[in-house]
């Protein structure tokens, strides 16, 4: 994610050096224009470069884009508020950037937009100019205000609509199967091909599971409803996990009352685990801002997913994220074989944005099916996660990447990617509503479509594998710690996560 801070009034144009705290992702030259048609709107122009972008309409049939939001603070107020945006027009990129919005207000009005190629692409560089077009009217903003403007962008996947399956049949812990026969046999993946109700059970043709495992939830008979977000639709999945740099830029926006409650992980855990999250003074900041967020908890990442206008994974769209239409391989990882490098890794380069894997890294011209991923095996001299992304670089293949099927990268190991669960029934009320940018006044979440989440009343799990978990943890199909519920406070290093976006329909 990445921000510019630029003081404003809308006859003001300033040229502000760039700060970044992506993986690879640069957004600068901010400019604020007024558009003078009585509209009360206004232009905000920048330039958006990043690394690796392609698209692809052929095979996955997908792309990499970079979710753009924006927030704001009135020079006459000392809190940022979220800019509400126009939808379908006003918006423009330059050399064949694509603009994408939603009517995320109901009343014909986005909060955010995708950024990505409008042809196809071959992987390297993009380079675009940006406008966006802020209602500043709608925010209730006057024409002679002065801002302060933040400009933040997401690196994300296209995940395109699809059947697909859940489960492999083989054999992982509590894993999904179709139910066919009186004896239970779990040796067939249940197919998804659609986003209505799902029946879960015992009887032929259900989708069904054992809650076998360490933390494996409490349910698995009655109908997951058409509202719960399947996997088959469309969605943007993070391309990364959230970082540490990104969590300060989510911090340094929020009231002293909403800072306390989303904190922790930098206050409490500093400096263990190659956490580098901390305060100093007023600010927020990380020694190693990409590398992921660690001692999260599903409530922080709600908050930070509420803010950021995202919404949390379900377990569906994990699986579909990282296997998309293949055929599933027992035991497989997110790369799709059941190979996984096992020998220590060194890093170079610690902390920086071009932190890379110095030895053992796997090489598919010498272990053709060995992927590279940060587990606990071979995690003994590093002992942490690693920089997000770590195993793509320019020659890499899909293996050698540790990457899923569409280009999303970590979904196996590093830290846990935390799910809204099938396996409590309190799961069962997300409905795929986004974020609005707005917490309450404490900084808790306020969408009404998410699972009201408390020890007490779990809905949530944890999917993939981390940097402590042995390799039959990080299995896409593993389910054991499907119902482990990190509500509050998880106070363990390995718990991260990302967030996903409905795609627009336009």
């Amino acid at each position: 994610m990445n921000k510019t801070f630029t003081i404003y009034s809308f006859t003001l144009f300033l040229f502000l050096p760039l700060c970044t705290w992506a993986n690879n992702l640069q957004i600068g030259d901010i400019t604020l224009t007024r558009n003078n048609d009585g509209s009360q709107s206004a232009q905000i122009s920048f330039s958006v470069d990043w690394e690796n972008s392609w698209r692809v309409n052929s095979g996955q049939n997908n792309w990499d884009a970079v979710w753009l939001f924006v927030k704001f603070k009135n020079q006459d107020s000392d809190y940022w508020q979220h800019a509400t945006l126009s939808n379908g027009s006003g918006h423009t990129a330059d050399n064949g950037g694509q603009i994408d919005t939603s009517n995320d207000t109901g009343d014909g009005y986005a909060q955010g937009a995708f950024l990505y190629s409008s042809s196809t692409k071959t992987q390297g560089a993009a380079d675009y100019e940006v406008s966006l077009r802020w209602e500043y009217g709608v925010d209730q903003q006057g024409e002679g205000d002065l801002f302060e403007i933040n400009v933040y962008g997401i690196e994300m996947v296209y995940v395109p609509q699809g059947r697909y399956s859940l489960g492999t049949g083989g054999g992982e812990n509590n894993a999904f199967y179709l139910r066919y026969n009186d004896g239970g046999s779990k040796d067939k993946p249940y197919v998804v091909s659609t986003e209505d109700a799902i029946t879960v059970g015992t009887e032929y043709g259900n989708l069904h599971w054992d809650l076998t495992g360490p933390v494996p939830g409490d349910w698995n008979s009655g109908t997951i409803p058409a509202a719960f977000p399947k996997g088959y639709q469309s969605f943007y999945c993070m391309k990364y996990e959230v970082t540490q740099g990104q969590f300060a830029d989510f911090l340094n926006t929020l009231t002293s009352d909403q800072v306390g409650e989303n904190d922790y992980p930098a206050t409490t855990f500093y400096g263990t685990n190659r956490n580098g999250l901390r305060q100093i003074g007023d600010e927020f900041s990380s020694d190693n801002p990409y590398l992921p967020l660690l001692y999260s908890s599903h409530k922080l990442l709600f908050n930070y997913l509420d803010w950021a206008c995202l919404r949390p994974m379900t377990e569906f769209e994990y699986e579909k994220a990282c296997r998309g239409t293949e055929d599933p391989v027992a035991k497989e990882f997110s790369w799709g074989t059941s190979l996984v490098s096992t020998d220590d890794y060194s890093i170079t380069d610690n902390d920086l944005s071009s932190e890379y894997i110095s030895a053992n890294y796997s090489d598919t011209d010498v272990n053709a099916s060995t992927g590279n991923s940060t587990i606990d095996e071979n995690n003994d001299v590093i002992v942490g996660p690693t920089r997000v992304g770590i195993f793509a670089t320019s020659t890499s293949n899909r293996i050698e990447a540790g990457a899923s099927y569409y280009g999303i990268m970590d979904m196996t190991g590093n830290v846990w990617e935390m799910v809204i669960t099938a396996s409590y029934e309190e799961g069962h009320s997300f409905d795929g509503s986004h974020g609005n940018g707005n917490l309450d006044n404490i900084g808790n979440y306020t969408i009404s479509g998410w699972p009201n989440i408390s020890a007490s009343n779990p809905a949530t799990g944890i999917r993939g594998g981390s940097f402590e978990n042995t390799q039959d943890r990080a299995y896409i199909s593993a389910r054991g710690y499907a119902g482990e519920d990190f509500s509050t406070s998880s106070g363990r290093s390995f718990i991260g996560g990302r967030g996903v976006r409905t795609a627009p329909n336009n």
